[in-house]
């Protein structure tokens, strides 16, 4: 009778285990977070990507003029423009992709689109027709998608790029898959604030704020792009503005974002020639990152940084126009005969702008963030 009775109970722990693994398998498949338009239903999962039917044209006047045009710079780029006739957007995105691959694909390893990249400008909540959108591909096919996917928005303006083999650069020796190896970061990064600077110089007009997103961010948190801009306008020394990159298994992914520990001598004086290296070490052995940073703080809250990533970063508008770029080469330390130790591409934003007026570096506090696809 013993036997009998711990039978049921060995298939309430069976049972029960079971029910365990079912639930998890459920919710790290159909997670309940911000699904890509890729796979938002089960027929968009299961038959491949379908563009999303906007509707973000409600409440806006259905007159309104819109001019388009085509043509080919003098440097080989193809440019497409359009522009809503009579705005004046105040506030510029600016995208940078390669190809398909640079959207990334998130849970369930689905594969993200240009359709998605908007779907996360649109979630922002900000009247569409004062925003611009300036986007730079080296893919003739992501291009055309492009121009189809902002049909349905009525962006103030639009600046589409597109540069064969990114525009003849060195990206087109970068395998794709090799982009991370720490032997060609030096040379891909340096490429990327070339590309980077290419765009901002061509797209910017009148706006006031500029605000770089990675092709590969699929989420911000609620409200983060008017907190930049209301925090950019409340203190003139915010002139520069990040926040907290989050990936689902990575608190901090973005390792491009970080202060300076300024009480390492050897980080705040002129480095020799045979310290480049050792100064490049301890500044990765004694740097703190954003998720340290922001601990105990605020959603209104603005904490100093020294160098900031790309996955979203904010400008005022008023530093590009007094020359604040992304490096194309190491810029701290750098002499006549050879370049410093660190801050190429968005490293050294902040220490180019750290002299001017407006030019103060800072990370949001609180619970503000942006979340990274899963896979890259």
């Amino acid at each position: 009778m013993a036997g009998l009775v711990r039978v049921p109970h060995f298939r309430l722990v069976l049972t029960s285990i079971g029910s365990f693994l079912i639930l998890f398998l459920l919710f790290h498949s159909f997670e309940p977070r911000k699904r890509a338009w890729s796979c938002k239903t089960v027929a968009s999962c299961l038959g491949g990507s379908h563009a999303p039917s906007y509707k973000h044209w409600n409440g806006v006047p259905l007159d309104l003029a819109i001019g388009q045009a085509e043509k080919t710079l003098s440097d080989g780029t193809v440019f497409y423009h359009q522009q809503i006739v009579n705005k004046n957007p105040d506030i510029l995105f600016l995208v940078l992709t390669r190809d398909s691959h640079s959207w990334s694909a998130d849970f369930r390893s689905t594969h993200r689109t240009v359709y998605d990249f908007l779907d996360v400008i649109v979630s922002t909540g900000l009247d569409l027709t004062r925003v611009s959108l300036g986007l730079m591909t080296s893919s003739l096919d992501e291009f055309k998608a492009a121009k189809e996917a902002i049909k349905p928005l009525p962006f103030a303006r639009v600046a589409l790029f597109y540069r064969e083999g990114d525009g003849g650069g060195a990206a087109t020796q970068i395998a794709y898959e090799d982009r991370h190896k720490k032997d060609v970061q030096r040379r891909r990064r340096g490429l990327i604030a070339s590309l980077r600077n290419y765009l901002m110089a061509r797209s910017l007009q009148d706006e006031s704020h500029v605000i770089w997103v990675d092709a590969d961010v699929v989420e911000f948190s609620k409200g983060i792009v008017q907190t930049m801009i209301e925090q950019s306008e409340k203190r003139k020394d915010a002139g520069i503005i990040t926040a907290l990159c989050k990936q689902t298994i990575t608190p901090n992914y973005d390792k491009n974002a970080w202060a300076v520990d300024k009480e390492v001598p050897l980080l705040m004086g002129p480095v020799g020639d045979g310290d480049l290296d050792t100064a490049a070490n301890k500044l990765v052995e004694t740097r703190t990152y954003l998720d340290e940073l922001i601990k105990g703080t605020n959603d209104n809250d603005l904490v100093p940084i020294d160098s900031v990533g790309g996955t979203i970063l904010y400008l005022k508008a008023d530093i590009v126009r007094q020359g604040v770029n992304f490096p194309t080469s190491y810029v701290v330390g750098t002499t006549w005969s050879h370049e410093g130790w660190v801050g190429i591409e968005s490293e050294g934003v902040c220490y180019m702008a750290s002299h001017l007026d407006g030019g103060g570096c800072f990370v949001l506090g609180g619970s503000h963030y942006v979340r990274h696809a899963d896979w890259s």
